[in-house]
Formats: C-alpha cells, structure tokens, sequence
C-alpha cells in the first residue's frame, strides 16, 4: 500500500510541471497569424491591385498540376538569377508600350495551354533572329533597344 501511495504522489509530482506549464487560454495556430497578415496586407491594397490578384488567381486555379510545376519552376529560375540580370529583364519589359503589353498578355491567354507549351518549345529551338521574327509574326513584339547576340552571358561565379 505505501509503495503504490509513493509511486502516486512521485507521478502527480512529475506531471505537476507539465500542468503548471500549461497556458490558460488556448493559443490559436500560427497559420491563423500568417492569415491575419495577408488579410490586412489585403485590406491596404488598392482595387486595381485587388484586381488584378483576383485574375490573377482565377487563372492559377485553371491551371492544371502540370502547368502549375512549370510556373513554379520558371519563379525558381527567376529567384536564382543575379538581382543585375532580373532588374535588366524587368526594364527590357517596361520599356514596351503598356498598349501593346496587354494586347500580347491577352493573346497570350487565348491560347490553350498545349498551343502555348508548343509555343515556348518552338522558341527555345530557334536561334535569336528567328525568335525575333516569329515574335513579330505572333504579336509578341521583343523588348525595343539592341538585341543580344549568340549565347547568354556567363553567370557571375557564386561565392
């Protein structure tokens, strides 16, 4: 009887800290902090901004697996490349005409996600004239300004 009563009182004295530990009111999960932000980053964006997220996401829920795989690792490539060469590519965009910019992103949406995989397949096989001139013949002009020639410049080495 008195080894049972001591084996009682050493267990409630082992769980006594675990108890005290215990907050009082349930803690609500960190996933519910990560939704309070974006509510609130929503909440100070501009309709047009609004707008063009809702789009945004209604195209990326019309993806199939495949096309989202593709996307994810075309952001991939995007967050690899030195800050130098995505500013260069970002300026090469914002120099086109912001007219001519939406006719090319509308035409690019009316094609079907077979015609445009075959699209950028056609393309990576060209050499850069040609790519230049089927982008004309489709509609997708290039960026204005001198066009680069032969191979990508070598990325700088990695420290």
């Amino acid at each position: 009887m008195k080894t049972a009563f001591t084996t009682l009182i050493l267990a409630l004295l082992c769980t006594l800290p675990l108890a005290a530990d215990t907050p009082k009111e349930p803690q609500p999960p960190k996933s519910n902090e990560h939704e309070t932000r974006m509510l609130h980053h929503l909440l100070n964006m501009e309709q047009s901004e609004l707008t063009a997220l809702r789009k945004t996401i209604e195209q990326i829920e019309r993806m199939t697996p495949e096309e989202k795989e593709l996307l994810r690792e075309r952001i991939g490539e995007l967050k690899k490349m030195p800050p130098e060469r995505v500013d260069a590519m970002r300026e090469r965009f914002e120099a086109i005409d912001p007219e001519t910019r939406d006719a090319m992103r509308q035409r690019w949406l009316e094609k079907t996600p077979e015609e445009r995989r075959e699209w950028r397949d056609k393309l990576r096989a060209m050499p850069p004239e040609e790519r230049a001139k089927a982008f004309e013949e489709e509609g997708f002009l290039p960026p204005p300004g001198k066009q680069r020639k032969g191979a990508k410049p070598p990325h700088p080495p990695e420290e």
